[in-house]
């Protein structure tokens, strides 16, 4: 939709696993000529220069990456806990496309990346990324996610994440 609407923010996603575990990771933001890339503990890139372990920020100066339609659609089950969430942090992107959330998670431009239905190729390269950085991917239960089938998706530097699923998406919500 990006590439055919905005012909912006759209991206090349490539993720390499082997027997389940993610070995290489790239994403290419096309327009932006910004390569985003890593190899299993060999670190992570943009471009040529390392991306550094992420810092923290707690959840109420985070800026998460989230699709404003996840917080009205009325048959979503997490809009409320989505919609508190919204009002918690110090803001929210939405660039519209999963591959470029995350590779900006990583590069520590955002604090978390949230989507109530994502299939795996969205997100398969940016798992990689990722974990060199040091941040953390699950689903809204935070179990280990499917890559094979689509589901709630959150990722996030390892406070936020954690803080997220358990204050806003945890079994009570």
């Amino acid at each position: 939709m990006n590439f055919v609407h905005q012909k912006y923010n759209f991206a090349i996603s490539i993720g390499v696993y082997q027997d389940g575990i993610g070995m290489v990771g790239l994403i290419y933001d096309v327009m932006a000529d910004e390569l985003f890339h890593a190899v299993r503990e060999k670190g992570a890139f943009l471009n040529e220069e390392p991306l550094v372990p992420v810092k923290e920020r707690p959840v109420e100066e985070a800026i998460i990456g989230i699709n404003a339609r996840w917080l009205i659609e009325g048959r979503n089950p997490y809009r409320n806990p989505l919609s508190a969430l919204v009002r918690d942090v110090r803001g929210t992107r939405s660039i519209g496309s999963a591959a470029i959330e995350l590779a900006y998670l990583a590069a520590d431009r955002l604090d978390g990346y949230i989507s109530v239905k994502l299939s795996p190729w969205d997100y398969a390269a940016g798992l990689v990324l990722l974990e060199e950085v040091g941040c953390r991917a699950s689903n809204f239960q935070g179990d280990r996610l499917s890559l094979l089938e689509p589901g709630t998706f959150i990722a996030g530097k390892p406070h936020v994440h954690k803080e997220i699923i358990s204050l806003y998406l945890g079994e009570d919500h």
